[in-house]
């Protein structure tokens, strides 16, 4: 009964939030809705900074592969050669071949780590600039209010008219090249 009551009094407030940042906007129009994931996926800086993650992911996999593949080979030499080495000698190889697959390991995870690391750095840093540039654009246009919609519930409807994704996408880019040249 107690969450009932308290469902419903939120969902009075959002509606109660909703209305009056609706009546108190200055125009009709005041506040504007901006596809944020096409933003994103649009963003010539984005496409750059992940093109340039994606070269350096595939440098450190490649690294990885090479050692894999040595590690491999070594050991199908082993296996081949195995039947003829004195105990002495399998215990030897055994040995190198268990600190190769430790050293491959601890590669591995550290490829993890740096690629994680990596790609919250260029998100960040993405994000950054995407939330700066549409605070600095929704004053400049006067906006009330930029919401974000992103297909995943915050905003479940939007009227084309007050939909600005493209508008955005096309400004932040000009910025973008403009400030790379």
């Amino acid at each position: 009964m107690k969450e009932k009551i308290l469902f419903s009094v939120a969902g009075a407030l959002a509606i109660i939030a909703i209305w009056l940042l609706f009546s108190f906007s200055k125009t009709d129009g005041n506040v504007v809705v901006v596809d944020s994931q096409r933003v994103l996926e649009e963003y010539q800086g984005f496409l750059e900074a992940k093109d340039s993650y994606e070269v350096k992911i595939n440098d450190l996999n490649k690294s990885f592969n090479e050692k894999r593949k040595v590690f491999e080979s070594k050991t199908k030499e082993y296996e081949i050669l195995e039947s003829s080495l004195s105990g002495t000698e399998k215990s030897k190889k055994r040995a190198d071949l268990a600190v190769m697959q430790q050293e491959l390991m601890k590669l591995g995870t550290a490829i993890e780590g740096q690629t994680t690391e990596e790609e919250s750095k260029l998100l960040e840093g993405v994000y950054n600039k995407i939330n700066d540039f549409v605070q600095r654009y929704g004053k400049k246009k006067g906006y009330a209010a930029i919401l974000g919609a992103n297909g995943q519930g915050n905003v479940m409807y939007v009227d084309g008219k007050i939909d600005i994704t493209q508008e955005v996408i096309n400004a932040l880019n000009k910025e973008y090249v403009e400030g790379v040249q």
